[in-house]
This record gives C-alpha cells, structure tokens and sequence, in this order.
C-alpha cells in the first residue's frame, strides 16, 4: 500500500467522501472542455472547406469568363429593336462635374409686396391668389378721405391759378395802354385827340387820374396864357398875374407828379401780379406732387372734377408694378387698411433662383464654373434638363454646414419650376488635360468585383471586355486600359447583354 493510499484511508469517511467527489468533477469538466475544442476544431476545418470549394468555384467561372471573351448573341434584326444603342468610344479633354441638391426659390429682384400709400375702406379687389397680371392692371380700388382732400386741394389751387392768370394778364393790358397814355401825355396831344384815341381801351382808374390832372394842367396854362396877353396892355394888376403863373406851375407839377406816381405804381401792381401768379402757379404743383406721392395717376390728377365725379373723387387705384403671379393676398372688401400692413404681393415667375450649397472640397470648381450656365433637373420632368446661369457665389463659408452659397437664375417661361421644389444641380468646369478614351458612365457594367462593357464586333456579336477607368463624373468615364478610341461600345441596353452571359455561364455550370 502507498503512501497517498494510507493517507486516504487515515482520513475520515465524510473527508473522503468530498475527496472524491472533487475528483468526480474535475474530471468531468477536463472531458468537457476536450470535447468543446474538439468541436470547434471540426467546424473551423469545415468553414476553411467550404471557402476553399467557393474561392476555387469563383476562380474556374472567373477563367471562363475570361477564356471564353464572354460572346452573347443576339440576332441582327433582333438586339436594335431592344433598346441595345452602340457609340464609337471617344477621345476628349476629361470635364470635371460634381451634382448637388438644390432648392427653387423666387427671383427676389422680381418680386413686389404692396403696400398702400394711405388709410381707407377697400372698394373693390378685383385679383385673386394665384392670378396672373399684367402690368399697370388694377389690383384694389381703396376709397380714401386723405386722397379726396388732396385733390380737392389741388381744384381749388387751380382755381386760384387761373384766377391769378387772368388778372395779371388784365393788369398786363392796363400797363400797357397806360403807358401809351403816359406818352400822348408827354408829348402834350390834345386832349380831345386823347379822348378819341383810348376811349376804349382799359386803364382803370389811371385814365381818370392821368386826365383830371393833364386837364387842370391845361386850364392853368391857358388861363396863364390869356392873363399874359391882357396883362401887356395893362388891363389887369401884376398880382393877378403872378396868381396865375403860380397856379398854372402848380398844375404842371401834380401833372408830372401824377405821371411818376401812375408809373411806379404800374411796375408795382406788374411786380405783384407775376408774383401772385407764381405762388398760385407754386400752390398747384404742390398740391400735385402731394397727389404723386401718394400713388395716384397723372390721368387721375389731371381729370379732378368734384362736381362730374361726386365721391368717386377720393377713390384710390392701386395697380400691378409688373406683369407677374399673386402669391399672397390679405385684404377683403369693406376691409380697412393702412400703410403699414402688406396686402398683396406679386412675383414675376418667368425667371427663377436656384439656390444650392457647395461643399469645402468642391471650392476650386466655382472658379471656372462663375457666370456659366448649369444644367438643373427635376424628377417631375424626367426627361427635360433647365439651363440656370450663375450670378452669386458667397464669399463666407457657413462654420456650422461648410458649405458656401450658390444662386442662378433660370428662364421659367412655362412656370414648370415651382419655388420650393428640390432639384439636381449638375456643376461642369473647363476641360482640362490631354485628350483621353472616354465612354458614358452607363456603358460600364459590373460582376465579380471586375467592371466590363460590350464591345460590338459587328453584325450579331458583342464581345464582353474588362476595362480599367478612372476619373469619372455623372456622364462620362476615363478609361485607362481595355478600350480603344473608336471602338463601338454598348451605351445603352447592356444589361440584356449581361442577363444572356450571366444564363450562359450558369448553364455551363
């Protein structure tokens, strides 16, 4: 008996029972674990199995594929009326191109939001939302106490215009006819020959005043004249004589004082005449250009005629800028409005912006793109492309987007680009670089990882060949091998091509 044998049995029964039972278990869970490592290393070896088997499947339909060239055939009469479409590969400066999301906004330099120019009571609307207009069509008739009190104005200053016309053309007429008075006066004409000639003729009161005294002067020198003669004979005293001679001077000075009087108050009252016509004449365009500013038509101003038009006189047109669209309208009849709230506003939408974000990356581009035109796309149009020019692109990159802003303007003469749509915006920069063996981007076909295209080889057969590209944009792909200029390659239909190979190759198999 060992030693580990007597240490045992000198141990108690429950000692050893627990002895044993360790034992029991620790052999169990060694022969657990063998078999878990056992298993995994069955399915590891089964897994490498099955890749190698699939690596070695893919290698053999890869060799064929190569081997074979690839032929699918369809009959001559047959391929062209599938869709099948056949370009010659071409060699040309490679055109860098990039496509964005972009956004249709409103031409903000063709949009007008109406104001009124004053307080009032709508009359009529005679627009509604959505309408089309034209220019100087009337959009609101607005009746308003402000606009009939300045045009009252403006009749009465024209009243007194005219007022003031008349009389300074009267008061013109009497200075004239006064002063040919004055030089009949001077000339000392007799006074029945004056009478005679301005008995018809207008002066006013400087007929009677010029007359009373050329008269009294007349009368003096005459009495003078007839005292004279009897005086040499000495039949009246020296004293009545020189009474004479003293009341005929004083005569002939209020004469001529009157004369000067009379001319200083004809260029006084011409003076005074000019200027009253002139303030009148003041008063009118003022009152007129009151009425401009506040927005009313010079047919308007000029047709004022309170007794014809009654209380239509304090109507007030409100009329289109330009011919455009009705895209928003806040004001009903009866309503009343004033200056300071927007009532209707008109878009021009025969033009559009188009408006898009550039990335950092895509920065250099802008530079050969700016003045250009772009092509824009929407997916309500599938078939049709919009040419947008560029006229903006921001100085400030956004710190939050990175990006910087782009605007265009398209012609939108059908209205088929709603503001707010969402459309494609395809960038082209200046061709740069040698010609290179370019294809479109939807020649190129792909299986296993490799790309390929068909290449005709006339009559009935295409030829599947691998080709390797590089640059490339939305249309057009470089190729750098496995194509030659001129080659006529498959550019649309190609996938009937690949379905007839890829049924072909199953078969094989």
């Amino acid at each position: 008996m060992n030693t580990s044998t007597r240490i045992v049995l000198a141990l108690s029964p429950t000692l050893r029972k627990y002895l044993l039972t360790g034992l029991v278990a620790i052999a169990g869970i060694g022969l657990a674990t063998w078999y878990l490592l056992h298993l995994r290393q069955v399915k590891q070896s089964d897994k490498l199995a099955q890749e190698e088997m699939q690596n070695v499947s893919n290698q053999q339909t890869q060799k064929k594929v190569a081997d074979a060239n690839a032929e699918a055939i369809v009959t001559q009469t047959n391929w062209e009326s599938k869709g099948i479409v056949v370009n010659p590969a071409e060699k040309l400066p490679f055109i860098e191109s990039i496509r964005l999301t972009g956004r249709v906004s409103l031409n903000e330099d063709q949009i007008s939001h109406i104001y009124p120019m004053v307080e009032g009571s709508v009359d009529q609307v005679l627009v509604g939302l959505g309408q089309l207009v034209q220019a100087d069509d009337v959009l609101v008739v607005v009746h308003s106490r402000v606009v009939g009190q300045a045009k009252l104005e403006l009749y009465q200053a024209r009243l007194s215009f005219e007022m003031a016309e008349v009389k300074d053309k009267l008061q013109q007429e009497v200075a004239e006819n006064t002063r040919e008075l004055l030089k009949s006066l001077r000339e000392f004409t007799a006074i029945t020959e004056i009478e005679s000639s301005f008995r018809n003729r207008t002066m006013g009161e400087y007929r009677e005043r010029l007359l009373l005294a050329y008269s009294n002067y007349l009368k003096s020198d005459a009495d003078l004249q007839r005292i004279e003669g009897i005086a040499s004979e000495g039949a009246i005293s020296t004293k009545q004589l020189h009474y004479a001679q003293a009341a005929r001077n004083a005569d002939q000075a209020t004469f001529q004082a009157r004369i000067e009087q009379v001319e200083f108050e004809l260029r006084t009252s011409l003076v005074l005449s000019a200027q009253t016509v002139k303030e009148a004449s003041t008063r009118v365009a003022v009152a007129e250009t009151n009425l401009r500013i506040l927005g009313c038509e010079e047919k308007d101003i000029e047709a004022i005629d309170p007794k014809a038009q009654g209380q239509a006189i304090s109507d007030y047109t409100i009329r289109a800028p330009f011919a455009g669209t009705v895209i928003s309208k806040d004001v009903t009849v009866r309503e009343q409005i004033r200056p300071d709230a927007q009532i209707i506003s008109i878009a021009d939408l025969s033009t559009v912006w188009i408006t898009a974000d550039i990335y950092q990356q895509n920065v250099p581009l802008l530079s050969s793109i700016a003045g250009k035109p772009v092509k824009v796309h929407n997916d309500a149009w599938p078939d049709r492309w919009f040419e947008a020019k560029i006229f903006y692109t921001g100085e400030i990159m956004d710190e939050s987007t990175r990006t910087i802003s782009m605007r265009a303007v398209a012609e939108n003469k059908e209205h088929l680009l709603k503001p707010g749509m969402f459309v494609t915006i395809e960038l082209s920069g200046e061709a740069d670089g040698q010609p290179v063996v370019q294809i479109p981007t939807t020649s190129v076909l792909e299986y296993q990882s490799s790309q390929f295209v068909f290449v005709h080889q006339g009559g009935e057969k295409f030829q599947r060949r691998e080709v390797k590209l590089g640059q490339s944009n939305q249309r057009q792909s470089v190729v750098l091998s496995g194509l030659n200029e001129g080659e006529s390659v498959v550019v649309e239909g190609g996938f009937i091509l690949k379905s007839q190979m890829l049924a072909e190759l199953m078969g094989e198999e």
